[in-house]
């Protein structure tokens, strides 16, 4: 057993004053008993019962133990009778299990703690017994969260420690039997002296803001001087006098060092994204709200920026996932490096990151970082063997505004990531008021467009390719038309934003290709000589990886020969991500019979040496360059190209007979345009054919 231990800085007094002192003491310490939220009871020098706390009695703990009724009859058992005449005789503690029946006629345990209270050299003056509920500790931890809150209370009270300070005399006096814990819950002149420098402030705001007579419970550090890092979780009320006046301060203290390691480790697992490091989306929504807070109480402005991979799934599908998590990592370590320390960077899922700052003066402070960050996204990755770079869209959102809702801000920050996105990607865009407007109409817009595949309405155009050198139509190439109900026939540029959500793209794509399929069919068996019809082939088509097979599959169903179609593909598509990808696909294509051209040659980023890898049989100068006669120089170079590598060149966006003369005269082959034919239903076609003079 071990004997409790106390200290107070006073002189010895007579024996009556000794015992009124104590008496005090005891009455004192009866009604911070009373306020404690755990279950406790307090005993006098003659063993009665001088007060328990709400806990106690809620539980029926010790049931024939009343006010005036000696312990030694009505709390323990016959033979720890002379245990409890040790306590309060000598200040040696004990503990034993006191057994009870709850209302439902459940058996439970408790634990049962008995210390002496007392000063140096004198007699003990009270008794104090804690008990925890000791059953099933297992199960209870998987109960609701207030079995859990009552659980931990219970658990905490094993080295308990009891500090008193007369705030008059200034005299300290501790009881329990944690010596360790006592050295450094002293104090010379201020009781905040104890709590670690790091956490002081906190504390100290906190124990300014209780309300009189209410005890505080608070979590912080001690101010060792050993450098050892103990957390204490501490209870503590200010007892009040009979003159009204603060009289006592009464602590109760426990080490929580453990707990709160536990806490912290399991916090890593839950709040930490385990192939970055980073913050995940449940730590960025705590931290969100705690700027939110911040700036609803004390108007501070902060930023919120939401960063997207630009091309992500491409470099998985590519490059492999080891690639893309090469990427993302490498991503995070810019990150860091881009923004300060106390930013919260975070990612939020998949190529999802977002960052949250505080502290902010201005918009400019926001868009410093996004710059830094901008600049370490060109330098290029390296991962097996290979060097890449990637480009990120960045949506960002300031709240500066008192009168403002910062909860928008997220969405806020999500409608500048889709502008930035929408505008071409690889850059940033700061939210406006008027972004969220466009927003919406682009979400109607989509919807409608969904309704109208599901309806239908998705219909071709064929326009006329015209040979120039053997003077006849070598085919059309199949464009979209939405023949809207209300709004009659629209271009894809009324529609162009549904090519960019890559559901939709696949369901346009898929609903082109089959319109173009049977409308071949049909030419076919009625006779038209419609030569080839070339069909617009998207990004996100070639996707599957199955594109070659696919297409030769509905040719087949379809009854279509190969020879009949074209497939267009972008300069972009060609030399985007998934670059090799789309290699291997047409040529697959160019092997089965199907024509491969090069679509908006000029627009994009191929090089001499990228269009000798590939099976192009089609170069297709974009209108852009054939309608600017600045732009002279660079159709001659194209049509000199293409021939020099043996494919044909097709002109787009001739209009008049001046730019058909000059592109004959370049030796160009084919064109495209109004000059020849716009755009025109299916049941047009043979006419235009029957009727076709060059």
């Amino acid at each position: 057993m071990m004997k409790t231990t106390v200290e107070v800085r006073r002189l010895p007094e007579s024996g009556t004053g000794l015992a009124s002192l104590a008496d005090a003491r005891a009455a004192a310490f009866s009604e911070f008993v009373r306020q404690l939220p755990f279950a406790a009871a307090l005993l006098d020098r003659d063993l009665r019962l001088l007060a328990v706390s709400p806990e106690w009695a809620a539980h029926g703990l010790a049931p024939d133990l009343r006010p005036g009724v000696d312990a030694r009859r009505a709390l323990v058992a016959a033979e720890d009778v002379l245990s409890l005449m040790k306590c309060v005789d000598e200040g040696e503690a004990f503990s034993r299990y006191l057994p009870v029946t709850d209302p439902d006629g459940v058996q439970r345990f408790w634990r049962t703690e008995f210390s002496a209270c007392r000063d140096d050299g004198a007699l003990p003056y009270a008794v104090m017994v804690t008990a925890r509920d000791v059953t099933g500790y297992a199960e209870a931890t998987l109960r609701a969260e207030r079995d859990q809150q009552r659980l931990r209370m219970a658990l905490e009270l094993d080295g308990l420690l009891v500090r008193e300070y007369d705030m008059k005399t200034r005299e300290l006096a501790f009881s329990g039997a944690t010596p360790e814990l006592e050295a450094w819950c002293r104090f010379k002149t201020d009781p905040l002296e104890i709590i670690h420098p790091d956490d002081r402030d906190r504390v100290s705001a906190l124990v300014a803001a209780r309300k009189p007579g209410e005890t505080g419970v608070y979590e912080f550090r001690l101010n060792r001087d050993d450098g050892v890092e103990t957390w204490v979780r501490s209870a503590s009320k200010v007892l009040i006098g009979s003159d009204g006046q603060p009289e006592r301060l009464v602590n109760l203290f426990k080490d929580i060092t453990d707990r709160r390691r536990q806490t912290e480790a399991v916090e890593t697992l839950a709040f930490k994204d385990t192939l970055t490091d980073l913050p995940n989306r449940a730590f960025f929504q705590h931290r969100f709200q705690e700027a939110v807070s911040a700036s609803e109480l004390m108007g501070e402005m902060f930023g919120l920026i939401m960063i997207d991979v630009d091309h992500f799934k491409d470099i998985n599908d590519t490059l492999g996932h080891d690639a893309g998590d090469a990427l993302l990592k490498r991503l995070a370590e810019m990150l860091r490096h881009a923004f300060r320390a106390d930013d919260t960077v975070a990612r939020l899922g998949g190529d999802e990151f977002a960052v949250i700052l505080r502290g902010l003066h201005s918009e400019a402070d926001m868009l410093r970082p996004i710059s830094t960050l901008q600049n370490l996204l060109q330098r290029p990755i390296e991962h097996g063997g290979r060097s890449f770079t990637v480009s990120a869209s960045i949506g960002a959102a300031l709240h500066g505004d008192p009168d403002a809702d910062p909860s928008h801000m997220v969405k806020n920050a999500d409608i500048a990531l889709y502008r930035a996105k929408d505008a071409g990607r690889n850059r940033s865009v700061v939210f406006q008021p008027s972004m969220r407007s466009e927003l919406e109409r682009r979400i109607e817009l989509l919807r409608d467009v969904r309704a109208g595949i599901a309806a239908g309405e998705f219909v071709l155009f064929y326009q006329p390719v015209v040979d120039v050198r053997e003077g006849g139509v070598a085919g059309f190439e199949a464009l979209m038309r939405w023949a809207h109900p209300e709004q009659g026939i629209l271009s894809p540029a009324s529609f162009m934003v549904a090519f960019e959500d890559q559901d939709l793209s696949l369901k346009l794509g898929d609903v082109a290709f089959d319109a173009a399929l049977r409308q071949m069919r049909d030419w076919i068996d009625a006779g038209v000589a419609f030569g080839r019809v070339a069909v617009n082939i998207s990004a996100a088509q070639f996707r599957s990886g199955r594109l070659a097979e696919e297409v030769q599959e509905r040719l087949a169903r379809a009854n279509v020969p190969c020879d009949r179609l074209t497939i267009e593909v972008t300069e972009n598509v060609y030399m985007g991500w998934g670059s090799d990808m789309v290699s291997e696909t047409v040529k697959r294509l160019h092997d089965a019979g199907v024509m491969i051209a090069l679509d908006d040659f000029g627009t994009g980023y191929a090089s001499l040496a990228n269009l000798r890898q590939f099976p192009i049989d089609r170069l297709k100068i974009d209108k852009s360059f054939v309608q600017n006669t600045e732009d002279e120089a660079i159709v001659k170079a194209v049509i000199t190209l293409g021939s020099s590598m043996g494919m044909k060149v097709v002109a787009e966006g001739v209009e008049d007979a001046e730019q058909l003369a000059k592109l004959i005269s370049y030796g160009c082959d084919q064109v495209q345009g109004y000059h020849f034919g716009r755009p025109m239903p299916a049941a047009e076609v043979p006419g235009f054919l029957a009727g076709f003079t060059q």
